[in-house]
């Protein structure tokens, strides 16, 4: 809840840009993570978690199962 006070939404849940290009030395030259899987994960990583897949934000119904919905108020 303190990231989602200071502003951190699901778009600011990435990795750095160099890892969806491929490697370019290693046992894993030329491999890289592909942004739709990565993206996929993240969806199932928030429903897994109680986050709103859209935003990254704890669900209302979390915060109310967590005894968090009384001290938490989420404004988007």
């Amino acid at each position: 809840m303190y990231l989602v006070r200071e502003g951190i939404r699901r778009e600011h849940d990435n990795l750095p840009s160099r890892y969806f290009q491929p490697m370019p030395l290693g046992k894993n030259k030329g491999k890289k993570i592909n942004i739709q899987s990565f993206n996929r994960m993240l969806d199932e990583y928030y429903q897994l978690h109680g986050w709103d897949k859209r935003t990254g934000i704890p669900t209302k119904d979390t915060l109310k199962r967590l005894h968090l919905d009384e001290i938490c108020s989420i404004e988007v």
